[in-house]
C-alpha cells in the first residue's frame, strides 16, 4: 500500500503562489527520488479561481482604460496546467479551518454544502492580508474583486469630489493615479492645468509614506498638488456612511464632517487568518511565527507561515521575497529528513534563518509619469521610478513570470544546512 502525504498551500495571493511552484519544481522531484514507496502530493487551495496582480491595483482601479483587467489576472486552471494531475491538485475553495492536533485542514468549495477534511503531512499557511477596499486585494473571488474594481472605475470618472484615508504607498499611488487621469498633469516648466475634481488624501500621521523618510513623503506631496491631490495631516477618519444619493459622509476624530462623491479608504490591512484557531494567533491576530525559521512552532511539525499573515512580515513583497529561500530550505531539510518512526524529530543540521531587509526601499508611482522612491537607502529621481514601476506596475517585469513560476529559482542549501537522504 502506497503511502501518501500531502503537502498543502493555503492562500491564493503572491506568497502561495510561489511556494505552491517552488515545490512542484524543486521539491516533489526530490521526494519522488528518496522515498519510492511514497506518494507526495501538493495542493494548494485558493478561494478565487485567478491569481491577482494586487500591486497594479491602484492603475486598474482608476480606470481599465490606462490598465485592462485581463492584464492583472491569471486563472489558475493555467497556471496549474503544466503540472501532472498526479502531483499537483488546485482548489477552488476558502479555508474554513485547521486542527493541528490531527494535522487537518478544513475547506468549503464555492458551492459546496459540507466542509472537507484534508489531511497534510506539510502545512504552508500563505492566505496574505486582505486591504479595506475591495478594488485593492481578493477579499473572497475575482467576481468580488472585478465588481469594486468596475464600481470605482465608475464613480471616479462621475466623482467632483473623492476622498482617500491612508498615506502609506496605496493611498499615495491611488490619489496620484486618479489625479493625473481626472485633473491632468502639467507639463514641463508649466504650471498645474485647473482642477476637474477636488481630490483630498488624508492621513493619521505627520507625514506621507511613514516608513521612510520625511524628505521622500514631501516630494510625493509637492507631485500630488501638481495633480489636484490636496493632503490633509494628523487627519483620522472615524466613521464612514453611504447615503441614499451614494455620496458618503465622513466622520473625523476632530468631529468634522465631510461629503464625498466617492471615499476610498486605502489605509493598511488585515491578516486573512480568521479560519484560523485563536491559540495560533497573536494578538493582532497574524499567525504566530517562528521569525528566524518560518515555522509555526506552536502548531506542530512541519508547519509553516509566508507572506502578510505571518507575525515576522511587516506586510510588503520584500519580506516575501527575502523569506521564500527561508521557507524553502527549512521545509526541504524537514521533508528529506523524515523519519515515520521518529515523526516529532528536527531535522539534523543548521536552519536557515530569515533575515529582515532594514534599508530604506520603496517606490511609489505619482500619476503615469513620474514618482518617489527610495533604493537601498538612495534616494532615486522620479522618472527612475516611472521607468522601473510607474509604467505598468512590474506587469512585464514579474507578473508572467509569477505566474508561471519561471521566475522562482531552485535555492541551493549549504553545506551546514543540507541533511542525507
Amino acid at each position: 500500500m502506497v503511502d501518501v502525504r500531502n503537502l498543502v498551500v493555503v492562500g491564493g495571493g503572491s506568497s502561495a503562489l510561489q511556494t505552491s511552484h517552488y515545490i512542484a519544481k524543486y521539491l516533489l522531484p526530490l521526494l519522488k527520488n528518496k522515498d519510492r514507496g511514497v506518494h507526495y502530493h501538493l495542493y494548494m487551495i485558493a478561494p478565487s479561481s485567478d491569481w491577482f496582480f494586487r500591486i497594479a491595483s491602484p492603475r486598474v482601479a482608476t480606470s481599465t482604460s490606462l490598465l485592462s483587467a485581463e492584464r492583472v489576472f491569471a486563472p489558475f486552471a493555467d497556471v496549474f496546467g503544466q503540472y501532472s494531475k498526479e502531483d499537483v491538485t488546485w482548489i477552488q475553495a476558502t479555508a474554513t479551518g485547521l486542527n493541528h492536533s490531527a494535522r487537518l485542514v478544513g475547506y468549503k468549495r464555492k458551492d459546496g454544502k459540507e466542509e472537507v477534511q484534508l489531511q497534510y503531512h506539510a502545512l504552508i499557511v500563505a492566505t496574505g492580508s486582505r486591504t479595506y477596499y475591495p478594488a485593492f486585494s481578493t477579499w473572497t473571488d475575482k467576481e468580488t474583486t472585478l465588481a469594486a474594481i468596475e464600481t470605482t472605475n465608475a464613480a471616479a470618472a462621475a466623482a467632483k469630489t473623492i476622498v482617500i484615508s491612508g498615506g502609506g504607498a496605496t493611498g499615495v499611488e491611488v490619489a496620484g493615479e486618479l489625479g493625473d487621469f481626472l485633473n491632468g498633469r502639467p507639463g514641463w516648466f508649466s504650471k498645474p492645468p485647473p482642477r476637474k475634481v477636488n481630490i483630498t488624501l488624508l492621513t493619521s500621521a505627520q507625514q506621507l509614506l511613514p516608513t521612510v523618510r520625511k524628505a521622500i513623503g514631501d516630494e510625493a506631496e509637492r507631485k500630488l498638488n501638481t495633480l489636484g491631490v490636496d493632503v490633509r495631516y494628523s487627519t483620522r477618519v472615524t466613521d464612514a456612511r453611504k447615503e441614499q444619493d451614494g455620496r458618503t459622509t465622513l466622520t473625523l476624530a476632530n468631529g468634522e464632517t465631510i461629503m464625498t462623491d466617492l471615499y476610498i479608504p486605502a489605509h493598511g490591512v488585515q491578516p486573512n487568518s480568521s479560519w484560523l484557531p485563536p491559540d495560533l494567533l497573536t494578538d493582532k491576530k497574524y499567525l504566530n511565527t517562528n521569525k528566524q525559521t518560518l515555522r509555526v512552532d506552536i502548531a506542530g511539525p512541519r508547519v509553516y507561515a509566508l507572506g502578510d499573515v505571518s507575525s515576522y512580515s511587516r506586510n510588503t513583497v520584500l519580506d516575501i521575497v527575502d523569506a521564500l529561500p527561508v521557507l524553502a530550505t527549512n521545509l526541504k531539510r524537514d521533508l528529506l529528513s523524515y523519519d515515520a518512526k521518529q515523526p516529532d524529530r528536527a531535522a539534523p543540521g543548521t536552519d536557515r534563518s530569515f533575515k529582515p531587509n532594514t534599508k530604506e526601499m520603496l517606490f511609489v508611482p505619482i500619476g503615469t509619469a513620474t514618482g518617489a522612491g527610495v533604493l537601498f537607502g538612495f534616494r532615486v529621481p522620479g522618472f527612475f521610478v516611472w521607468l522601473l514601476k510607474g509604467r505598468d506596475y512590474f506587469i512585464g517585469m514579474s507578473f508572467a513570470s509569477t505566474a508561471t513560476g519561471s521566475g522562482v529559482k531552485e535555492v541551493k542549501w549549504t553545506k551546514e544546512e543540507a541533511v542525507s537522504f
